[in-house]
């Protein structure tokens, strides 16, 4: 029984299991680190792929449900999956070794967890996650439309982001309200900013009040010379790539203090 508190909707068309596996582990992987297995239909994928999967459920039902199906012995159970009865969001995913990172995040969790990756991928070459539609698109967003924003220039600056194919709602059990969408995230091997914490809180007071240009947003923040000269601040932050944002940031806030 799923949880909708929880934000539980299993993803039950085998074909759509298929691909997310194959598209996070490819013909094979060493690791499998997966968020949120539920009754571990995408479990038993990732483990035709993977040479080890630790799974992480916060439910604890769940947890025993699937240390009971896939790791007891009496079900011929597999020795390569270990089962973590825990929240994700409090634990270390690399602490397990190289490998990669997947899952059917629930909506309400979605973004931390994606957000925590971009950051600090570790040892995790690449996730896979399956999130809300509208959730990947402001994710993968371009600028100048309405989705983009600090989400968007946050994973985009640490990571490549692509959406790989949609999911619609019959797909799951229960069906959610809205549709989903498997995304990939691959980090960088490089930033274009040597503070990336510094340049994010930059990018945040950018997008302060999103319908407002950049003069108004900077205003206050930061001493008028800096920016003024700038022809950039006529804009609004979501008119601005990252590229662009980044080279605004350093005209300027980098080595600057704030003046509010």
């Amino acid at each position: 029984m799923a949880r909708p508190k929880l934000g539980q909707h299993f993803l039950v068309k085998g074909r759509t299991l298929e691909r997310i596996a194959k598209a996070a582990c490819g013909e094979h992987t060493p690791l499998a680190v997966e968020i949120g297995p539920g009754r571990g239909a995408l479990t038993e994928y990732l483990l035709a792929r993977a040479d080890r999967v630790v799974a992480i459920e916060l439910d604890s039902a769940l947890a025993e449900y699937l240390r009971e199906r896939l790791c007891s012995d009496r079900h011929g159970g597999d020795s390569r999956l270990e089962i973590l009865e825990a929240n994700a969001l409090d634990v270390d995913w690399s602490q397990w070794g190289a490998g990669v990172l997947v899952g059917n995040l629930p909506y309400y969790v979605a973004t931390p967890i994606v957000s925590r990756y971009a950051r600090a991928p570790g040892s995790l070459r690449q996730a896979v996650f399956l999130v809300q539609k509208e959730v990947a698109e402001r994710i993968a967003a371009k600028p100048g439309g309405r989705e983009y924003g600090y989400l968007s220039v946050e994973c985009q600056l640490f990571t490549e982001t692509e959406i790989l194919f949609t999911v619609p709602r019959g797909a799951f059990q229960p069906p959610p309200r809205v549709e989903s969408a498997v995304i990939r995230l691959t980090p960088r091997s490089a930033l274009p900013v040597h503070d990336p914490a510094a340049f994010l809180a930059f990018v945040s007071t950018c997008f302060r009040q999103k319908r407002k240009t950049l003069r108004n947003n900077l205003a206050g923040v930061y001493a008028p010379e800096r920016y003024e000269s700038r022809p950039e601040i006529a804009r609004r932050a979501e008119q601005l790539s990252v590229a662009e944002l980044v080279t605004l940031y350093q005209a300027v806030a980098e080595g600057a203090s704030a003046v509010v």
